[in-house]
């Protein structure tokens, strides 16, 4: 390439650089347009941050309006400042610098007295008489008229009202997106707080406690969970003392562990002696062998075996009203007293809400009212009471429910010896199991004299309800006659913390649920069903909705 071919290019390179930014600033100076460039690239970071955490997940889950609209909450804040500190700071190096030109010509200004001490002077008219010039000539001001002197103007100054309105905006704003980061709780989901600080901050608290005087069995099964299991200690201490020490028994068993989770087991041991909590801690338990598959009914059965070794001293000793059964997540302490209160203490069943990388987590569980699978997302349940429920926040009537932790009454596991004849009906049962249900013949003449329920798993053939934390409520339905169990949707658990971030805070903030529940409503995703296989070989057993995935030849 020749060297003049080289700067003819260089040339027009020049030419269209300069034209580029001549337009480019002039665009810029359109009024907004600054400021749409910078709202977008805060929002492209705030995308950014999201992704790394929640991106590449079940989309159906996380619904694309929902996320923008959070991020959209969050940039407007920092947006807000960013341009306050903007105009500010422009509208300060501005003032700085007519200072500093005023002090560099201080002179710049000058009154009639400094002119005529120069040798100048205004011409006066006397009556009668034509005015005859003074000044010499050749004089600067003999050819030019006198100047008036100017006054001050009256105007509005519209540059000015308009700064300081958007001053008050940004002002505004920041100061609203501060006051929400720093209350973004619902007011119903802490509602059990301040009884729990009072009880937490007596130095030697009641061994009585401070709740309704109940005796709760809490039991829990670890297997490689030292990621929750601090945060789970930490809750339960509190728990226990609001319910009292004397009102609690602990049962946890942990086995197979690979991670520090019996360590922290050892810790809350220790803790819980130092309590005088009643307990069995049970690490690195051999009792149950764990299946080299854990795959189908193996896994079922492995679970359902040791769920049964956490309840072994409640149904050897009895003696407690009610069990907290908790699987390992994040929960807060107001949250579980939530769970304990759902529906003013007057259940069967109580459960909350799980969440995971597919929304609503544990959906293998979960049937509305008269007994059909769930929605990933809110509203999550298709009847129109199970609707109005959540929309008010309130206790939802279930046919089953599991997801994450569960409260319920103890007589239905206890031997009939132990029980409290406080919950069971002494008639018999208004509807009788299906002939196929596993336990038809151990059906009494009611259910005060049925034996004890026990988590347990179902085989193929034997129905489609193969989940022992699914069986076990489906029993005390179906064997005890027990039917008032809800969902409490003020109580949100996760396994993973992300998670429980987003959906226990994030989505639940005044401004982001109002959008999910009012504006959002579903966007007909509410009516999507969570189904494990195919849709069109779901089917129904003795009334309930069944997941094609574990009976029949889907797999």
């Amino acid at each position: 390439m020749s060297k003049q071919l080289m700067l003819r290019l260089l040339g027009h390179v020049n030419w269209v650089v300069r034209r580029g930014g001549r337009f480019g600033f002039a665009v810029l100076k359109f009024p907004g347009v600054a400021e749409a460039i910078t709202f977008a690239f805060l929002f492209h970071i705030a995308t950014g941050i999201w992704c790394g955490k929640y991106c590449g997940i079940w989309e159906p889950g996380f619904p694309k309006l929902w996320t923008a609209w959070v991020l959209f909450l969050a940039v407007i804040p920092v947006f807000a400042l960013l341009q306050l500190v903007w105009l500010a700071g422009l509208q300060g190096i501005v003032w700085l610098m007519n200072r500093r030109n005023r002090r560099c010509a201080p002179n710049s200004r000058r009154t009639s007295h400094d002119v005529e001490e120069e040798g100048y002077s205004l011409l006066r008219q006397q009556e009668g008489e034509d005015a005859v010039p003074t000044t010499p000539l050749g004089s600067p001001r003999s050819s030019s008229p006198p100047r008036r002197e100017s006054k001050p103007s009256h105007c509005i100054n519209t540059y000015s009202v308009f700064w300081w309105t958007r001053i008050l905006v940004y002002v505004v704003l920041v100061f609203i997106g501060y006051h929400e980061y720093s209350n973004y709780e619902q007011p119903n989901d802490t509602r059990w707080r301040p009884a729990l600080q009072k009880a937490l901050s007596h130095k030697n608290p009641d061994p009585t406690g401070y709740a309704k005087d109940e005796k709760i069995f809490i039991a829990a099964a670890f297997y490689n969970n030292q990621d929750v299991l601090p945060y789970w200690t930490s809750t339960m201490l509190k728990v226990i003392t609001y319910l009292g020490a004397n009102n609690v028994y602990v049962s946890v068993v942990e086995s197979n562990s690979s991670d520090g989770t019996p360590d922290l087991l050892r810790e809350l041991d220790k803790a819980l002696a130092q309590r005088n909590v009643h307990r069995r801690i049970l690490i690195s338990d051999t009792a149950i062998p764990r299946p080299p598959d854990m795959s189908w009914n193996n896994r079922i059965d492995f679970l359902a075996a040791v769920r049964n070794r956490a309840l072994e001293p409640l149904v050897d000793q009895g003696g407690y009203d009610k069990v907290v059964f908790s699987n390992d997540v994040f929960i807060e302490p107001e949250s579980l007293i939530e769970l304990l209160e759902t529906a003013d203490g007057n259940y069967d069943m109580a459960c909350a809400l799980d969440f995971g990388h597919f929304g609503a987590y544990d959906m293998w569980v979960l049937r509305d009212r008269i007994g059909h699978l769930a929605a990933g997302i809110w509203p999550y349940f298709f009847d129109a009471a199970d609707y109005e429920a959540m929309k008010t926040d309130s206790p939802v009537p279930v046919f089953s429910c599991w997801n994450g932790i569960v409260a319920f009454v103890a007589d239905p596991v206890l031997p009939i010896h132990l029980r409290s004849n406080r919950t069971l009906s002494t008639s018999p049962l208004r509807h009788l199991p299906p002939p196929t249900h596993p336990l038809k013949d151990t059906v009494a003449e009611s259910p005060t004299l049925t034996p004890p329920l026990k988590f347990r798993s179902a085989p193929r053939g034997e129905g489609c309800f193969h989940s022992e934390s699914f069986l076990l409520p489906y029993d005390m339905r179906r064997i005890m006659g027990l039917e008032r169990i809800y969902v409490n949707p003020r109580v949100i658990t996760a396994y993973v913390w992300h998670f429980y971030v987003w959906f226990k805070w994030v989505l639940r903030h005044p401004f982001v649920k109002w959008f999910v529940e009012r504006a959002y409503n579903g966007a007909w995703m509410q009516y999507a069903r969570m189904i494990v296989g195919d849709d069109d070989k779901v089917y129904t057993w003795d009334g309930g909705d069944c997941h094609p995935w574990w009976y029949g030849d889907w797999w």
